[in-house]
């Protein structure tokens, strides 16, 4: 009987060896790198890279990075006015505003340290006819930079988490187009909260202001007016039976405020000619921020105020 050949040995899979190993993984992360450039490149979602005049460029949920980039170039070269304050105001539509050419600095739980840190990204090449600033104690209680914003840099057009999360949901959004929430003007769309979820009592309020941020504020200021600027400053409209907790203290922490403040018209919505405003639960989604409908209509009033004080029109 013929013996059976023996069994070949399985062949054992080449193994890579450790140096090879690491120059393949650095290949391919430099490559991954590389083609993260050219698409941020290629997309230049903050406008640094090309000619930024009549494009629309729009902000995230890390606004703050998004508008310190956007500030450099894209807000100058396409807006000449500016709306500077915190969340109360980031949903005011500024393109409602007429006469000038407004973007909305508005920063949600922003306050004058990081407002400051915007202008000063805007000033070297804007050139700015009005801004609005936003007056409430929250703007100038604290000088917090958050959300990394005390770290970053025009590098992190090219590569950041930040710029990777805008530009897949920019792609996502010409893939599937879903309802707009963010604005080319700086605004953006806040969480819609029923009416009836209002405190209808509302807290006390401090309006102690901390040094540093009131300097901030003032230095921010300071720096448009000396460039032309004209100054308007807006008081925040508060619920009204908040407000009225509040009254007090608002007061004396505008006649503070503003007495460290350059000069300017002051445009208070807290006053007895917009009661009827500040009750209407429905312009509200809490105590002091707006709904759609009430910033749609706060901006109207203000629109007609703003010139008033003017006197341009």
């Amino acid at each position: 009987m013929a013996s059976s050949s023996p069994t070949p040995p399985a062949t054992q899979p080449a193994q890579m060896s450790p140096g090879r190993w690491f120059v393949t993984t650095l290949g391919l992360i430099a490559f991954l790198i590389g083609v993260h450039i050219a698409i941020a490149w290629r997309m230049d979602i903050f406008g640094i890279f090309r000619d930024t005049r009549g494009r629309a460029l729009i902000t995230s949920e890390h606004e703050r990075k998004a508008k310190y980039l956007l500030n450099q170039v894209y807000v100058p070269e396409n807006f000449d006015a500016l709306i500077i304050g915190a969340s109360v105001s980031v949903n005011w539509r500024s393109d409602k505003l007429t006469g000038y050419r407004f973007y909305n600095e508005s920063l949600e739980g922003g306050d004058a340290s990081e407002e400051r840190r915007l202008v000063e990204q805007a000033l070297p090449r804007g050139h700015f006819k009005v801004a609005l600033v936003g007056l409430y104690p929250r703007i100038t209680s604290l000088h917090l930079l958050q959300d990394g914003f005390d770290k970053v840099t025009r590098a992190e057009v090219l590569g950041s988490i930040s710029a990777l999360g805008l530009e897949y949901d920019t792609v996502m959004n010409r893939l599937h187009p879903q309802p707009q929430t963010y604005f080319p003007d700086g605004s953006h769309e806040l969480p819609k909260h029923a009416p009836p979820g209002i405190n209808d009592a509302g807290g006390r309020m401090d309006g102690t202001l901390d040094p540093e941020s009131v300097e901030d504020y003032r230095f921010a200021v300071q720096s448009l007016a000396d460039r032309g600027t004209r100054i308007v400053y807006v008081v925040y409209p508060m619920y009204q039976p908040n407000y009225l907790v509040n009254q007090d203290m608002m007061a004396g922490y505008l006649k503070e405020v503003t007495s460290i403040l350059p000069p300017g018209p002051v445009i208070d919505f807290n006053g007895p000619e917009y009661t009827s405003f500040r009750s209407d639960p429905t312009n509200y989604i809490d105590l002091i921020h707006l709904s759609s409908t009430g910033a749609a209509k706060i901006t109207r009033l203000l629109n007609t105020r703003m010139h008033e004080v003017l006197r341009d029109q």
